[in-house]
Protein backbone atom coordinates (compact mmCIF):
# COMPACT_ATOMS: atom_id res chain seq x y z
CA UNK A 1 0.00 0.00 0.00
CA UNK A 2 2.59 2.56 0.59
CA UNK A 3 3.97 2.19 -2.66
CA UNK A 4 0.67 2.79 -4.09
CA UNK A 5 0.63 5.97 -2.14
CA UNK A 6 3.94 6.91 -2.74
CA UNK A 7 3.04 6.80 -6.41
CA UNK A 8 -0.09 8.86 -6.13
CA UNK A 9 1.40 11.23 -4.41
CA UNK A 10 4.23 12.24 -6.83
CA UNK A 11 1.31 12.94 -9.27
CA UNK A 12 -0.38 15.50 -7.19
CA UNK A 13 -2.10 17.89 -9.23
CA UNK A 14 -2.07 20.77 -6.67
CA UNK A 15 0.35 21.52 -4.27
CA UNK A 16 -2.61 22.40 -1.87
CA UNK A 17 -3.57 18.28 -2.20
CA UNK A 18 -2.12 15.08 0.06
CA UNK A 19 -2.15 11.81 0.92
CA UNK A 20 -1.87 10.82 4.49
CA UNK A 21 -1.95 7.76 5.96
CA UNK A 22 -2.84 7.63 9.61
CA UNK A 23 -1.38 4.63 11.41
CA UNK A 24 -4.47 3.28 14.04
CA UNK A 25 -3.68 -0.41 15.00
CA UNK A 26 -3.10 -1.10 18.64
CA UNK A 27 -5.61 -0.22 21.28
CA UNK A 28 -8.26 0.40 18.88
CA UNK A 29 -8.00 -3.04 17.08
CA UNK A 30 -7.82 -4.91 20.52
CA UNK A 31 -11.42 -3.35 21.74
CA UNK A 32 -14.48 -5.66 20.18
CA UNK A 33 -16.37 -4.38 17.29
CA UNK A 34 -19.55 -3.49 19.48
CA UNK A 35 -17.51 -1.85 21.81
CA UNK A 36 -18.39 1.63 20.71
CA UNK A 37 -20.24 3.57 17.72
CA UNK A 38 -16.71 3.82 16.31
CA UNK A 39 -16.19 0.79 13.31
CA UNK A 40 -13.58 -0.52 11.62
CA UNK A 41 -12.09 -1.76 14.37
CA UNK A 42 -9.96 -3.95 12.25
CA UNK A 43 -8.25 -1.05 9.93
CA UNK A 44 -4.80 -0.54 10.91
CA UNK A 45 -4.37 2.85 9.50
CA UNK A 46 -6.64 6.05 8.00
CA UNK A 47 -5.99 6.23 4.20
CA UNK A 48 -6.68 10.18 3.22
CA UNK A 49 -6.61 11.46 -0.02
CA UNK A 50 -7.15 15.10 0.19
CA UNK A 51 -7.48 17.47 -3.10
CA UNK A 52 -7.32 20.86 -2.58
CA UNK A 53 -6.62 23.64 -5.33
CA UNK A 54 -7.71 27.05 -5.88
CA UNK A 55 -8.99 27.78 -9.55
CA UNK A 56 -11.96 27.17 -11.20
CA UNK A 57 -10.17 25.65 -13.98
CA UNK A 58 -8.02 23.29 -12.30
CA UNK A 59 -11.18 21.26 -11.29
CA UNK A 60 -11.31 18.28 -14.14
CA UNK A 61 -7.36 17.52 -13.28
CA UNK A 62 -7.34 17.50 -9.68
CA UNK A 63 -10.53 15.43 -9.26
CA UNK A 64 -9.45 13.06 -11.63
CA UNK A 65 -5.94 12.59 -9.72
CA UNK A 66 -8.00 12.28 -6.67
CA UNK A 67 -10.42 9.77 -7.81
CA UNK A 68 -7.29 7.23 -9.87
CA UNK A 69 -5.81 7.53 -6.43
CA UNK A 70 -8.73 6.01 -4.62
CA UNK A 71 -9.61 3.74 -7.21
CA UNK A 72 -6.48 2.30 -7.19
CA UNK A 73 -6.22 2.26 -3.03
CA UNK A 74 -9.47 1.48 -2.81
CA UNK A 75 -8.39 -2.29 -3.07
CA UNK A 76 -6.28 -2.01 0.56
CA UNK A 77 -9.50 -0.62 2.31
CA UNK A 78 -11.67 -2.55 4.88
CA UNK A 79 -14.49 -0.97 3.27
CA UNK A 80 -14.77 1.24 6.36
CA UNK A 81 -14.68 5.16 6.23
CA UNK A 82 -14.48 7.43 8.64
CA UNK A 83 -17.31 9.66 9.16
CA UNK A 84 -15.50 13.03 9.51
CA UNK A 85 -13.63 12.17 5.69
CA UNK A 86 -17.40 11.61 4.32
CA UNK A 87 -18.34 14.69 1.97
CA UNK A 88 -21.55 16.47 1.17
CA UNK A 89 -21.88 14.20 -2.20
CA UNK A 90 -21.61 10.89 -0.31
CA UNK A 91 -24.75 8.97 1.19
CA UNK A 92 -26.23 6.85 3.34
CA UNK A 93 -23.89 3.56 1.63
CA UNK A 94 -21.12 5.59 3.17
CA UNK A 95 -22.46 6.46 6.26
CA UNK A 96 -23.31 2.52 6.57
CA UNK A 97 -19.75 2.19 5.82
CA UNK A 98 -18.52 4.08 8.70
CA UNK A 99 -20.66 2.71 11.25
CA UNK A 100 -20.43 -1.06 9.80
CA UNK A 101 -22.07 -3.45 12.09
CA UNK A 102 -22.89 -1.05 14.74
CA UNK A 103 -25.08 0.76 12.49
CA UNK A 104 -28.24 -0.92 13.54
CA UNK A 105 -28.09 -0.32 17.04
CA UNK A 106 -27.48 3.79 16.21
CA UNK A 107 -30.32 3.74 14.04
CA UNK A 108 -32.14 1.76 16.71
CA UNK A 109 -31.26 4.40 19.63
CA UNK A 110 -31.77 6.95 17.12
CA UNK A 111 -35.37 6.10 16.69
CA UNK A 112 -35.82 6.35 20.68
CA UNK A 113 -34.34 9.75 21.20
CA UNK A 114 -34.97 11.58 18.03
CA UNK A 115 -37.33 10.22 16.35
CA UNK A 116 -38.28 13.70 14.52
CA UNK A 117 -34.87 13.36 13.15
CA UNK A 118 -34.44 16.97 14.67
CA UNK A 119 -30.77 16.33 15.09
CA UNK A 120 -29.89 15.79 11.43
CA UNK A 121 -27.49 17.73 9.34
CA UNK A 122 -24.84 16.01 10.14
CA UNK A 123 -23.82 12.37 8.67
CA UNK A 124 -27.15 11.49 9.90
CA UNK A 125 -28.42 8.08 11.33
CA UNK A 126 -31.78 8.20 10.34
CA UNK A 127 -34.58 7.04 12.37
CA UNK A 128 -36.46 3.88 11.53
CA UNK A 129 -39.84 4.55 10.32
CA UNK A 130 -42.36 3.03 12.78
Amino acid sequence: MLTQAIKHAGHIVSPHSTIILFPIDGALNRLPGDYSAMGNRDATCVLNIAASWENVEDDQANIEWARAAWRDMRRFSTGGTYINFLTEEEGDERIHAAYGRNYDRLAEIKTKWDPANLFRVNKNIAPRVL
